[in-house]
């Protein structure tokens, strides 16, 4: 049931943001990850101008949930200075850090490319959402599991 209001939100904030012309979209390889305490995951995405002039990309902002961070460093590595006419580029586009603390459950967020027709422009020109899913290590819930059955076995042992 949880799985299903997490996919129906994921939906409902990817139609709500469709209705906003934007002369660049933003299409991650999987907008919805899986991760487990202390990991870092990567975000790949498919960057398209869907305009018929050069747009600059000039900067992104992204925001998560906390605890979790995110470290964009690869928009600027892996994305040109500009896309020409219709241009798309495919690459990894962010990282998010899980720390050891972390809460199981799921944490939204966004990630916005700000530019424009100008290297200097830092209009919203495209924007996703995106998700984290901090889920428990297998081989944790496998010992879990495991000490579980051996008290059940104890407990029908003795009564």
């Amino acid at each position: 049931m949880r799985i299903r209001s997490i996919y129906l939100i994921l939906v409902l904030l990817a139609v709500a943001g469709s209705g906003l012309a934007t002369p660049v979209t933003i299409s991650f390889n999987s907008s919805l990850l899986l991760a487990q305490r202390g990991q870092t995951i990567t975000f790949s995405a498919t960057v398209t101008n869907t305009t018929a002039s050069p747009v600059f990309l000039n900067g992104d902002a992204v925001n998560i949930a906390a605890p979790l961070t995110a470290d964009d460093s690869l928009f600027f590595l892996n994305f040109p200075i500009s896309l020409t006419a219709n241009q798309a580029v495919t690459a990894s586009i962010f990282s998010v850090m899980v720390p050891l603390n972390t809460p199981y459950g799921f944490y939204a967020g966004n990630f916005d490319i700000l530019g424009g027709s100008t290297p200097s422009e830092l209009t919203t020109i495209g924007s996703a959402v995106f998700a984290v899913n901090v889920v428990p290590e297998p081989g944790a819930l496998g010992l879990l599991i495991a000490g579980a059955l051996g008290i059940a076995i104890a407990l029908k042992r003795k009564g």
